[in-house]
């Protein structure tokens, strides 16, 4: 809607840093209030650093809508991924000291950890956990559908299966995050909370930067923002206790600032270090190499290649070597970029889903300009293949609708049951009314909804979840007849369960 663009773009323009302060060169500042506007983003917080010059953190627009509450550089915005480069800046700080090892097996420091083979306990290092190169399944859904603790998914690891060989490809897995966290916190005989906060946030200052209850906190913080309805609203906070190593960190604009120098200054900062310089180069090299297209080159803007390496995304923009990270808590992108060869980095945090890669689009707009390069319209060019996408999606929900109803070939009785997976735990599905729910242990559930033979649409009740997680719930019969299995597949997560009594 116009008027709301227009009501952003002057809520945009009008927020600015303190008299004094640092703040985005006149073209970036039309430039962000101007995608914030065509995006419909309620607000935003964007960092820079740049050489020698005075680092930049300001905000823009709202922190949460209907609110006065203006963005500013202390305005709390949760990070999500950008914590597994505080996690892997914990270790080498410990790998400095002599007290753990990169390639130290996990089962030294936590024996009850288990994997799905005796070779993998064996052979699973903290450096492949970190490089994501364990080729063990993803399962970053786990955690937030069936409402586990962290002792949980510690145990529950063992039943994770290969995807891909050890040690030949990424296959990214928040889960397994959580366990180099833990592996970091027993090498140093403390929590990894406490870690964190005694080796890394207070010695840089980051007094704003925190671990976030899962409620938002009274004061200066960013609402998360989704469009649930049809309607652009404020959800609730996300909670990332049980993976909190992978993705539990909150900051700010300001704070990220301090993390940025930190980071190109390869380990210290005012004068103080705290990582070695190898053990940054440890962190800033690929471990792991990730294959790519032309399509993915075109989009990144990659000339060499790709990699992974300890806490970071390891490639190259437009030639200059690109350290980055991404985050998407709910409702609440984040996306931090390291130019370290020209001493350019770049955080900026989004408040709302509404636009999810604005942040990627505001960060190449601003390394452009740093860097001198003829730039585009990246943020106008990925919003028109965003609304490409919702109308493709719209035509064909309205395809479906006019198709009618479609009944599965058996009574909906037949797949009621307890369906148990070793990763996922039990989950139920039962008969209420005319329909069918299916719930994850003591966690989320969902709507089911008959589309085909055996299948049915998964509508989470949780329409938060819903934004990412809808998915298919495909049933299967064994020999007799009887219905036996139960398979969905959730973003990357393949969910497997068998029946406890199959023709119960």
């Amino acid at each position: 809607m116009r008027w709301l663009k227009l009501a952003v773009l002057a809520i945009a323009a009008a927020s600015a840093p303190a008299a004094g302060q640092p703040r985005l060169p006149d073209p970036l500042q039309a430039y962000v209030a101007n995608a914030m506007a065509e995006a419909e983003m309620p607000g935003l917080a964007v960092a820079v650093v740049h050489g020698d010059d005075p680092a930049i953190a300001q905000g823009f627009g709202l922190r949460r809508l209907g609110e006065p509450g203006r963005v500013d550089a202390d305005t709390v915005f949760n990070i999500a991924s950008l914590t597994k480069s505080f996690t892997a800046a914990a270790a080498a700080i410990l790998v400095d000291e002599g007290r753990l090892g990169w390639n130290d097996p996990v089962h030294r420091w936590l024996p009850q950890v288990r994997f799905s083979d005796p070779w993998l306990t064996e052979q699973i290092s903290l450096a492949d956990l970190l490089s994501h190169r364990t080729g063990l399944q993803p399962a970053n859904t786990m955690f937030r559908l069936t409402h586990i603790d962290r002792a949980e998914i510690l145990r529950r690891v063992r039943y994770l299966e290969p995807a891909s060989p050890f040690r030949t490809e990424q296959v990214y897995n928040n889960v397994l995050y959580t366990v180099a966290g833990e592996v970091t916190a027993a090498a140093a005989g403390t929590s990894w909370e406490a870690l964190i906060r005694d080796r890394l946030l207070e010695p840089l200052g980051m007094a704003q930067t925190g671990f976030g209850p899962g409620t938002a906190p009274a004061g200066n913080v960013a609402a998360p923002h989704a469009v649930i309805g049809g309607l652009h609203v404020p959800i609730r906070p996300a909670s990332y206790v049980s993976i909190a190593p992978a993705g539990g960190l909150n900051s700010t604009a300001r704070d990220m600032t301090r993390w940025l120098r930190f980071q190109l200054g390869g380990g210290e900062l005012d004068g103080r270090r705290l990582i070695s310089a190898e053990a940054m180069q440890a962190m800033h090299e690929p471990w792991t190499m990730i294959p790519t297209t032309p399509a993915m080159r075109a989009n990144r803007q990659v000339q060499f290649f790709a990699g992974y390496g300890l806490g970071w995304n390891v490639m190259d923009y437009r030639g200059h070597k690109l350290l980055w990270h991404s985050g998407n808590a709910d409702g609440m992108p984040s996306y931090m970029a390291l130019l370290p060869e020209r001493r350019i980095g770049v955080v900026v945090m989004l408040n709302s889903w509404k636009a999810p890669y604005l942040h990627g689009d505001i960060a190449s707009r601003i390394l452009d300009h740093y860097l001198g390069l003829p730039t585009r319209d990246y943020a106008a060019e990925t919003l028109e293949l965003t609304r490409q996408a919702e109308a493709r999606r719209a035509a064909a929900d309205r395809t479906q609708a006019a198709a009618g109803p479609v009944l599965p070939p058996m009574d909906l009785d037949a797949y009621q049951g307890d369906y148990r997976s070793d990763l996922f735990g039990t989950i139920s599905v039962v008969r209420l009314g005319q329909g069918l729910v299916l719930k994850m242990g003591e966690g989320e559930e969902a709507d089911l909804h008959p589309v085909g033979r055996d299948a049915f649409t998964m509508r989470w009740r949780d329409r938060v979840i819903g934004e990412d997680n809808d998915t298919r719930a495909v049933f299967a019969l064994d020999s007799q007849g009887a219905v036996s299995r139960l398979t969905m597949q959730v973003r990357r997560d393949l969910v497997e369960a068998v029946r406890a009594e199959p023709g119960r």
